[in-house]
């Protein structure tokens, strides 16, 4: 009977391990520095809707090494006694990404990350709007900015024409290769930064309310996006996108309130 114990106990041991290497804690910092955000004129086509190329700064932050997981999302849904939504047709897999997820199921998963991790929230709502404290040590969304730069390696990036690499199957489920679902978080090679699926498995939400002239005005330092907006930018392309849609500097745009199954995201926090 010892044995048997022991065992039981060994195989859950293995797996919490296995679960927690996937939390939102397990971040990397990257280091800020100026980088051309945007797409190059040949790079931009006709059916998508990009910024062009232009220098940006950014000061150093952490983002987390993989996109939010169904596992994580329940933890979340447990605390505030919420049902887990309807699954998809594959069915809910605990270390896929979490998906369908609006841009304001996101930020308040952020805050109560923070509050549970006894750090400051980023997030507060004043009238009909959400107000961003970047200068607040707890999990928010990315700016644009900062996931552009991320997903391009950042300090280390190679100039790849996607996140990691040159050749789309190395680093992303698209639609080419993924079987119509998203897959396991991290399955695929990680970019320069060691950060994984920056590039397919599912479109991740971003700050910023979605303006393809911004660049023309925006300050050039920590840019946050415009004031004011109908939708919010979401960024990476998903299991479901063609290769032009993976590029980092390529960009979509959602109601904050509305969602898709292709839609999940990951957290960063700003390092004071």
């Amino acid at each position: 009977m010892k044995k048997i114990t022991i065992a039981l106990l060994s195989i859950t041991s293995i797996t919490l391990f296995s679960f927690s290497s996937l939390l939102p804690f397990n971040m990397i910092k990257v280091d800020g520095a100026k980088f051309m955000m945007g797409s190059k004129d040949q790079d931009i086509t006709a059916d998508v809707d990009e910024q062009k190329e232009h220098e940006v700064n950014l000061d150093n932050f952490e983002i987390s090494k993989y996109e939010v997981t169904v596992w994580e999302w329940k933890q979340y849904l447990k605390a505030n006694k919420k049902k887990l939504p309807k699954a998809p047709s594959w069915g809910w897999s605990d270390k896929a990404p979490i998906n369908n997820i609006t841009w304001e199921e996101a930020i308040s998963y952020c805050n109560w990350l923070s509050k549970k991790e006894g750090l400051t929230p980023a997030y507060s709502v004043k009238g009909p709007f959400y107000v961003c404290n970047f200068k607040a040590n707890g999990y928010r969304l990315p700016t644009e900015a900062e996931w552009e730069f991320a997903a391009k390696g950042g300090k280390n990036s190679k100039g790849f024409k996607y996140s990691g690499s040159n050749t789309l199957d190395d680093v992303a489920w698209h639609k080419g290769n993924s079987n119509g679902k998203p897959h396991t978080v991290g399955t695929k090679l990680p970019n320069e930064l060691g950060i994984y699926d920056m590039t397919g498995n599912v479109w991740e939400w971003c700050w910023d309310w979605y303006n393809t002239d911004y660049y023309k005005t925006e300050p050039n330092n920590n840019p946050k996006g415009p004031e004011m907006g109908d939708k919010k930018s979401v960024r990476g392309g998903s299991w479901d996108s063609q290769p032009n849609y993976c590029r980092p500097a390529n960009r979509i745009s959602t109601y904050p309130n509305k969602t898709h199954e292709f839609y999940g995201f990951r957290t960063v926090r700003t390092i004071n």
